[in-house]
């Protein structure tokens, strides 16, 4: 079985408890204007272009197989995203993002680290992108990596049907879940979707006991009034067992990934929320 991935990041400590190794899956349902990670919004591969590294060597457009006047066609509807241009590009100013991996080599990536897990409470998270979007082949990975005695985790937005939850959870040991809005109207303009489904998902997810954290982005005029924050504070709430309930500030850091993939940051021109108004947020949660 094989599953498309962006990246495997280790030594992260953002991702569940410990130190973790993050494989980040290809593809998402949703379309969040504030995304972080534009590169994994779409299944298949995603080129990028840092100029400021490009020699003007002019080899890309060489072995570009829809060349147009002599410029490599990345970045155009003629593109046939082969990544012929990112492997021939010894500037490293052309990447390829989106690689395939088979389960047997998953696990054994994942388990070089298996002492460092072990060591600080640790384990392999799969977050995207929409990982429950490739529920079987996480499962199968999550089952590998139970076999060697690995945590596991997802962080996942959990807009999708219930039966992808249900192929993880024998093996997912702890889920970490977005609730980006309580009203449903607001949710799909922002994010092309509504929220029905999510909160049914986390509602019977937390049934499971495995549902450890809620986490909502703070957004700038999308979801930073008190108001906002009450009504998902208070959906959070109706749902049993001990969940973790966090606010992440909102940041632009991200936009030169959208630079480099041809893109528009749709949230560029927001601020990022000051400190004083995420502890006056963070009030709400005690």
């Amino acid at each position: 079985m094989i599953g498309k991935i962006c990246n495997i990041q280790p030594f992260s400590i953002h991702d569940g408890p410990g130190i973790r190794t993050v494989i980040f899956m290809k593809g998402c349902n949703l379309r969040c204007y504030w995304c972080h990670n534009p590169e994994s919004q779409d299944s298949k591969t995603t080129i990028a272009y840092y100029p400021h590294k490009c020699i003007g060597c002019g080899e890309c457009a060489k072995v570009c197989p829809n060349v147009k006047d002599g410029k490599a066609a990345f970045f155009t509807e003629n593109c046939a995203l082969c990544g012929k241009c990112a492997d021939e590009c010894f500037a490293e100013a052309i990447e390829a993002i989106g690689e395939e991996l088979t389960v047997e080599k998953a696990v054994k990536t994942i388990a070089k680290d298996k002492e460092i897990f072990l060591r600080s409470g640790g384990g392999v998270t799969f977050s995207g992108g929409e990982p429950l979007l490739q529920a079987d082949f996480v499962a199968e990975v999550m089952k590998g990596c139970k076999a060697e005695g690995i945590h596991t985790a997802v962080e996942s937005a959990v807009c999708v049907p219930w039966e992808n939850i249900e192929k993880v959870l024998p093996f997912c040991d702890h889920f970490i879940c977005d609730l980006k809005s309580a009203d449903s109207k607001k949710h799909k303009e922002a994010t092309g979707a509504g929220n029905e489904k999510i909160i049914e998902n986390l509602r019977k997810l937390a049934m499971t006991g495995k549902l450890k954290e809620i986490r909502t982005p703070v957004i700038p005029n999308f979801n930073d009034t008190k108001e906002d924050i009450i009504k998902i504070r208070d959906t959070v709430r109706s749902f049993v067992g001990e969940i973790n309930y966090t606010l992440l500030p909102f940041h632009n850091m991200c936009e030169s990934k959208y630079i480099s993939q041809g893109r528009v940051f749709q949230a560029a021109g927001l601020e990022e929320p000051s400190k004083e108004k995420m502890e006056e947020l963070n009030l709400l949660l005690k």
